[in-house]
């Protein structure tokens, strides 16, 4: 779920229950700053959403410092910042001239059903939807050709018979030109970005790329993007990096609901609801993908 903060007057969001327990943990928020999500009416302090309870409990009430009699020389150092944080908000609620305007669904793409975050596996299966068309290409221009089992071969064998081509000098140079074109895809890919906002695997899985205000991205920021997620994301096509970077990718996205760069150049990834239709058409391509490499 997605939860927005009016912090100084100013809309921040969306942001992840994960990130409203950080703000509260480093006292930037307070339980009385005010909150929304879609399933609310109107502007509410955190104490007052239900959804966030257990993040309020879990950091204590901010009310409570409000209580008792206590002289500031009686109290703890730590109370009396509480106080003066609660203060703080207070002067801010105060002259506060209501809540921004609350974010629409016509604002994110114009298209009914768009979501802010992206499952994690849509965006992975998007992602290597691109890289195979790449290495499709790449294949038939090169004209590999895979071993296939001779009639009589044991498993073994032709696990044996396979690893033996791999070593071969046109396999390993077939594997540098490789490496080469994703390395070029990138900066392909920054150039569609730029220009549609997706890419063909991102667009046959309804996935679309814009700035946090729901524009489309400038040449710079996506050749940034895309660099990022070459460094960061595949880890330079090197070794088991590529492995680890997706790795760090799925879990922060489980945890946060963006990626490393999305959160620092703040970008927003927005996907529509997958049809069953749309799922069929997906698992046809891939497999499509896959039989003109084995023709």
């Amino acid at each position: 779920m997605d939860f927005y903060l009016s912090i100084d007057g100013e809309k921040v969001g969306p942001v992840s229950i994960f990130r409203v327990s950080e703000l509260l943990e480093a006292e930037e928020i307070t339980a009385g700053t005010k909150g929304w999500h879609r399933d609310l009416d109107g502007w509410k302090p955190l104490r007052e959403i239900s959804a966030l309870d257990t993040v309020i409990e879990r950091h204590g009430s901010t009310d409570t410092f409000d209580k008792g009699d206590e002289t500031a020389e009686d109290q703890p150092p730590a109370v009396i910042h509480a106080k003066e944080i609660i203060r703080e908000q207070k002067e801010i609620d105060s002259t506060w001239q209501g809540p921004p305007p609350l974010p629409e669904v016509g604002d994110l793409s114009g298209v009914a059903g768009v979501r802010r975050e992206v499952r994690p596996f849509i965006r992975f299966w998007a992602r290597m939807f691109d890289y195979t068309l790449v290495y499709t290409v790449m294949f038939l221009i090169a004209g590999v050709k895979i071993p296939r089992p001779e009639e009589g071969m044991t498993l073994m064998e032709t696990i044996a018979r396979s690893m033996e081509v791999a070593q071969s000098p046109e396999a390993i140079m077939f594997a540098k030109i490789l490496i080469f074109a994703l390395i070029g895809w990138h900066v392909l890919e920054a150039f569609l970005v730029n220009y549609f906002g997706t890419t063909p695997g991102k667009a046959l899985f309804g996935i679309r790329i814009v700035t946090v205000a729901g524009e489309r991205l400038g040449v710079a920021q996506s050749l940034t993007r895309s660099f990022f997620v070459y460094v960061f994301g595949m880890g330079l096509f090197l070794s088991v990096l590529p492995i680890i970077g997706m790795l760090f990718s799925f879990f922060r996205l489980m945890a946060r609901g963006d990626c490393l760069w999305d959160q620092q150049m703040k970008l927003r990834v927005e996907s529509c609801r997958l049809s069953f239709g749309r799922i069929m058409m997906a698992v046809c391509l891939f497999f499509g993908i896959l039989l003109l490499q084995a023709l």
